[in-house]
């Protein structure tokens, strides 16, 4: 069976970029119809792996992003976590693990972020690992591959899709709703995760989007070819069974849960999570590290809005001699 999640990072900030990314990892057993039946992956993979850093003892730290990021050193937290597993993932076609920002983004299958057309975001000059040490980064990758082996568990896919201010206020300006953007994108995943894996007997975890208790509709307009049943649907989660009949006999059966907190119970969101921080990280340090240089004086910002808002307060004056227009920077929504 096939466990996988999706998640969001930087849905509420005035600036950066909002990621949304998917994982999904093979774990032994059929897939259940229920989803308490779900395979622990933190159990299954204790040996590397750990939900809290106190006791992780060099384990690698799964958890929600959030948590991670506001640790001391939440963001090497955040690069060992991702690229321990991306590593996992290309051993099997020897994949070397990414030295720049620009080739993380290949290797994770986004190639229409448009973060090219913002100077700030420098791409190939943003070197990784960023703040791991190599040797310790080639340990952690060592004892988690052990740990998968032991358990017959494997990674099948990390992908991200990255919206670069520039194309999240088209994309938002296309619908004037910012939930809606998100929903596409996520659903997005969901479809690959759908056609690729849905064979195999997939269940996709999904931190609930906007609100909503209920998707159907949003699922019946995604996969038009397919059956759906409705398992539930309240404020706690709602939870669907999608069947479509795909090559042959074969038919594409996935289990499809969205609940608040999801990283919280499932590994593969938290890692989806991990990897939307991480990534959103980055591409924020290339950020203030561009506009600290052309501003002097200026102090950093995460872009949220609060701070964003005193942040935009000290560049406006400088965005004419910069060249830069406010809808180049700010997102719309």
């Amino acid at each position: 069976m096939i466990i996988a999640g999706i998640d969001e990072a930087g849905y509420g900030p005035l600036l950066g970029p909002l990621v949304v990314s998917a994982c999904a990892m093979e774990a032994p057993g059929e897939m259940p119809v229920e989803w308490e039946a779900v395979p622990c992956l933190w159990r299954l993979l204790k040996a590397a792996v750990a939900k809290k850093h106190a006791g992780a003892k060099g384990r690698l730290v799964i958890a929600d992003s959030k948590v991670i990021h506001n640790l001391t050193d939440g963001d090497r937290l955040l690069e060992r976590g991702v690229l321990a597993f991306l590593a996992a993932l290309g051993a099997a076609d020897g994949a070397a693990l990414p030295g720049s920002l620009q080739e993380l983004l290949v290797r994770l299958g986004c190639t229409s972020h448009e973060l090219e057309a913002h100077p700030w975001y420098a791409l190939q000059n943003t070197a990784l690992p960023w703040l791991c040490d190599s040797g310790d980064l080639a340990i952690a990758g060592n004892v988690l591959a052990a740990a998968m082996n032991r358990s017959g568990v494997k990674m099948c896919a990390l992908r991200t899709a990255v919206l670069s201010e520039r194309l999240f206020n088209r994309l938002v300006g296309g619908t004037n709703n910012k939930a809606s953007a998100l929903v596409s994108v996520t659903l997005g995943h969901l479809y690959f995760l759908h056609q690729a894996y849905g064979q195999r007997g997939l269940v996709v975890a999904i931190d609930k989007q906007g609100g909503r208790d209920h998707y159907t509709t949003l699922l019946l307009r995604t996969f038009p070819e397919a059956t759906l049943k409705v398992l539930q649907e309240s404020a706690e989660s709602s939870s669907y069974l999608l069947t479509e009949p795909a090559d042959g006999d074969t038919v594409r059966r996935t289990l499809i849960l969205f609940r608040e907190k999801s990283e919280t119970h499932f590994l593969a969101t938290a890692l989806a999570s991990m990897t939307c921080k991480y990534l959103r990280e980055l591409c924020m340090s290339g950020f203030n590290a561009w506009w600290c240089e052309k501003v002097a004086g200026l102090r950093p910002t995460a872009g949220y809005h609060q701070d964003g808002t005193r942040w935009l307060m000290d560049v406006e004056p400088h965005l004419p001699r910069l060249g830069v227009t406010r809808e180049m920077l700010v997102r719309c929504r």
